[in-house]
């Protein structure tokens, strides 16, 4: 019974994500930046898009580009499946990084906390700052700025692990009240809940925001899961 339960929540968060997937990619399609249409382009005939009149420039591969009617083209960027196929990464890495390091995930699982996470915004919100300052001494100096984006790679990855263990506690929010299951099925519950989240027109944006700010504080104010965490008292000696 249980598992029919999980089957249930997992197979209507991922079908949620697929209506706004396609209401994103359509309705919506409006509200997302829009690449400048390449010339000569014409209408969509025989379900692909049609190569430009002419021979093509130097270097140019434009190919036949397989459309799927009321859903567009297989490429580009928030199209229907650039929506699914980003978000899937995503959840990947995500239960790769629970993967790799279950025990740092689960102690930094274990300090959250609903009044916390107002600290953890803010830590996330210094720690972006931070960056940032970093970055444009690196542009100042010009010789450190090719380590300019191995800087963000740094808080990328640190916001990454920080909504991996978002999603573990969300998932043992659900655990408790769907029962137990498989390891890493409640954290995908938890990760499928954040995509659907993150698909909502307009709103979206501010939770991808969200998330990431915040899933870097928890990376910061835990130091990854360590097992002492992050402190002051760390300075006594």
């Amino acid at each position: 019974m249980r598992q029919w339960r999980w089957a249930a929540l997992l197979g209507g968060l991922l079908l949620v994500a697929i209506l706004l997937s396609w209401a994103d990619s359509t309705l919506f399609r409006s509200l997302f930046p829009q690449a400048n249409v390449l010339p000569g382009r014409g209408q969509i005939r025989g379900g692909v898009l049609p190569r430009l009149p002419g021979p093509l420039p130097p270097g140019d591969e434009r190919r036949d580009v397989p459309v799927f009617a009321g859903l567009g083209p297989v490429g580009g960027v928030f199209a229907f499946w650039w929506f699914l196929s980003t978000g899937a990464g995503v959840i990947l890495l995500a239960l790769a990084v629970l993967a790799v390091v279950p025990a740092r995930a689960r102690r930094a699982a274990e300090r959250l906390s609903l009044p916390g996470m107002s600290l953890m915004f803010a830590a996330g919100i210094a720690a972006t700052l931070l960056a940032a300052a970093l970055t444009v001494l690196m542009r100042v100096t010009f010789v450190l700025l090719s380590l300019a984006p191995v800087v963000w790679a740094v808080a990328a990855a640190g916001a990454l692990f920080g909504i991996a263990v978002l999603a573990l506690a969300t998932g043992r929010w659900f655990r408790a009240r769907l029962g137990s299951a498989p390891v890493l099925v409640p954290a995908l519950a938890g990760l499928l809940l954040f995509f659907d989240l993150a698909l909502v027109p307009v709103a979206g944006w501010l939770v991808l925001l969200l998330l990431a700010i915040t899933g870097l504080g928890v990376a910061v104010l835990t130091r990854l899961g360590s097992a002492s965490g992050w402190g002051l008292d760390a300075l006594s000696w």
